[in-house]
């Protein structure tokens, strides 16, 4: 910036409304996630002179949640049709927007802040009857309403979809098993895990939040409760729910305690398939009676 001689940073202001950004405001790389394609398509140009120094490079809060919300088939818009348009400067006098932009004193005059329009730096222009808001993507893809030009029906299959346009790999109900497995989460956290990524828009129609909700119904059949002691009733049902054929030859039993839980399972010999929970207790302590009672129950053979 000293070899430039600007009086403010060209990191100080959005690319594509031109607007302060505070030092104390979150801003983005415009290069960075959905932006660059969201800019692109709704603009209908791409995002240039981001190798140049006159240009800025971020994105303010305002107009990403606007492109995001727009991406993603919401309500939100951008306010023009046409964003701030950069150009090289010619001077640091009348036509160099990092110079002319003048600070406010205080946080409360930031509205009142003047952005001038000048050759290096065209205003953007907001949306009209020629200038109208575009279709986001979902919109454009899923809307049976919207109609393909005949070169647009040349250069794409007959199974076009939103993810093979842009890339996006909405998740399936197997893919977030895999991924929760992987994570080692609880119920509750599969639960939020799968609500946030579905508020978010990153999950397959088909999915189900409430499965994980419900999830120990599977398993639960299997098990008994009888006093303070949770035991497994059935080893065969338990094991052909988990895919696995029960050869008693090949599992041993392992029993742990602490001062205040007691806790079976079974392992495999070699440690090829996981370990099996077949008892628990969390008042019980490893006497002998304790343990004669937790073999007897869970009918362990």
């Amino acid at each position: 910036m000293a070899v430039r001689g600007c009086k403010l940073s060209t990191d100080l202001f959005c690319y594509v409304c031109g607007q302060y950004i505070s030092p104390k405001m979150v801003k983005h790389f415009i290069k960075d996630g959905m932006y660059l394609k969201a800019y692109e398509l709704y603009f209908g140009m791409p995002l240039r002179d981001q190798e140049k120094s006159w240009a800025p490079h971020h994105i303010c809060g305002s107009c990403r949640s606007n492109l995001e919300s727009w991406f993603r088939g919401d309500r939100k818009q951008m306010p023009f049709a046409i964003p701030r348009i950069w150009r090289e400067p010619q001077n640091h006098i009348d036509d160099c927007y990092f110079c002319m932009v003048v600070l406010p004193k205080c946080k409360s005059d930031r509205k009142s802040m003047v952005y001038p329009n000048i050759p290096s730096s065209i205003a953007p222009v907001p949306h009209s009857d020629d200038l109208p808001v575009p279709l986001p993507p979902i919109s454009e893809c899923n809307s049976p309403h919207t109609t393909r030009s005949s070169d647009a029906d040349d250069d794409l299959d007959d199974d076009y979809t939103f993810q093979d346009l842009f890339g996006v790999h909405l998740l399936t109900q197997n893919d977030l098993d895999d991924l929760i497995r992987d994570l080692d989460l609880t119920k509750g956290k599969s639960e939020l895990l799968a609500s946030r990524l579905q508020q978010w828009n990153l999950l397959d129609q088909s999915f189900r939040v409430s499965k994980y909700r419900h999830r120990h119904y599977t398993f639960s059949v299997f098990f008994e409760m009888s006093d303070q002691l949770c035991f497994c009733k059935d080893i065969y049902g338990l094991f052909t729910a988990l895919g696995i054929t029960y050869i008693s030859s090949e599992w041993r039993l392992f029993i742990d305690s602490s001062v205040s839980s007691l806790k079976a399972v079974l392992l495999n010999n070699g440690n090829k398939l996981p370990s099996i929970p077949v008892s628990y207790s969390t008042d019980m302590k490893e006497t002998y009676l304790t343990l004669k009672n937790n073999l007897g129950s869970a009918s362990i053979q």
